[in-house]
């Protein structure tokens, strides 16, 4: 997640890892300078203490990193920025200080240890995402002359989604047409977004009669005409940092009547075939061995 002073308030989320697919949308959240301001009281500092906008949503993937950035209007000459960190209610750790173009550090045997970085003046980078890192990070802002601003921000970390599979059941002989049942199955412990599109490139179900979703999205049952245009279907597995899809002809399906075959049915097929290979390779060098004088 980049969030860039220019962004207003928006978060730009790009992860260097392979086969992830789209950027991740972060919500919006800070009127910085529209606020209204209260007395600074029980906390020591002198001055005027803007009030706390809600924090702002940025999201990671599980071994990546985020960039977390202040928003702060032009002209703005800050002295000051404390980061904190809170995973739950209880005790707030204290994380960083940017002050004076230095980068210091209260602990660094945290659990964050050497993961945390300065990206910027005014962005904290959390490298190497861990689980434990979901929760709230606050930048306390100390701006010349002598106000203060807290801004907030959410983290959620998810797992990359795992490549979904789908299982496909005939149920009707190519003759009256093609109903077809398939599963979508995803393994992994987080839940994931399921949806479906048909043809290529995919696109949109649409409002036909001929498609009914389960409620939970995963089994959608089709019943085809013969001879149909749109035979692939995708299924897209998909949570806010990461999806991955899979597609399936129906054509030759609905022509035999019968199941797609299953990676391990392919798996199989192809076991078998090596072994018959390997066999007849021993006959023949036999054979030649016995010809030998």
């Amino acid at each position: 997640v980049h969030c860039s002073q220019r962004s207003r308030g928006r978060c730009h989320f790009s992860v260097h890892e392979p086969v992830v697919s789209k950027p991740v949308k972060s919500a919006q959240g800070h009127t910085g300078s529209n606020a209204p301001e209260r007395s600074c009281k029980g906390r020591g500092d002198p001055g005027l203490t803007q009030a706390p906008t809600p924090p702002r949503q940025v999201n990671g993937i599980l071994g990546g990193s985020v960039v977390l950035s202040v928003d702060l209007s032009p002209g703005k000459n800050v002295n000051k920025i404390e980061w904190s960190f809170r995973a739950g209610p209880g005790v707030t750790l204290q994380l960083a200080e940017f002050s004076g173009g230095k980068f210091e550090r209260p602990d660094p045997n945290d659990r964050f240890k050497q993961r945390l970085e300065k990206y910027n003046e005014t962005s904290l980078r959390i490298r190497a995402l861990e689980l434990g890192d979901r929760g709230v990070y606050e930048a306390r802002i100390r701006i010349v002359p002598a106000t203060v601003e807290e801004q907030a921000f959410r983290l959620a970390v998810y797992e990359p989604v795992p490549a979904p599979e789908i299982e496909s059941h005939s149920l009707s002989s190519p003759a009256a047409g093609c109903n077809v049942t398939l599963q979508c199955q995803v393994s992994g412990r987080e839940e994931v977004n399921i949806s479906w599109s048909r043809g290529n490139p995919p696109r949109n179900l649409g409002d036909s009669k001929r498609y009914q979703l389960s409620p939970d999205g995963r089994t959608l049952h089709l019943s085809l005409q013969p001879n149909l245009m749109d035979s692939t279907f995708t299924c897209t597995a998909s949570n806010p940092v990461d999806q991955k899809n899979i597609s399936l002809d129906l054509q030759s399906i609905c022509q035999s009547g019968g199941a797609a075959p299953s990676p391990c049915h392919w798996k199989a097929i192809i076991g078998a075939l090596f072994l018959g290979l390997e066999i007849n390779a021993m006959v023949l060098v036999n054979l030649v061995h016995r010809k030998m004088p």
